[in-house]
């Protein structure tokens, strides 16, 4: 068992093969992670974030990154108002 060549009539070494595994499960599992948190991205309900519709200090959603015009938001459910607010906002950058 010292010997760490391959004997077999194809050139795959058992061994070899076994200790890849755990890698190109790694490599698969990457693959298919990234895209599908792009693009399962679920938006929260009105009552989970907390959503009103006015503004609170001055913060409104027209002002909110997420805010897509004329009344969506990519992390709330739809519709929404320009005026309203919610937990989840961010400021736009200045």
């Amino acid at each position: 068992m010292t010997d760490q060549t391959c004997a077999t009539k194809d050139g795959v070494c058992r061994r070899s093969l076994l200790k890849s595994i755990p890698m190109i499960a790694g490599a698969i599992i990457s693959a298919t992670a990234v895209p599908g948190r792009l693009f399962a991205q679920a938006k929260v309900s009105h009552e989970i974030a907390k959503y009103q519709d006015q503004p609170n200090n001055g913060q409104q959603c027209a002002t909110c990154v997420q805010f897509e015009p004329p009344s969506t938001c990519k992390t709330v459910e739809s519709p929404i108002s320009p005026n309203g607010w919610c937990q989840l906002y961010v400021a736009k950058p200045a």
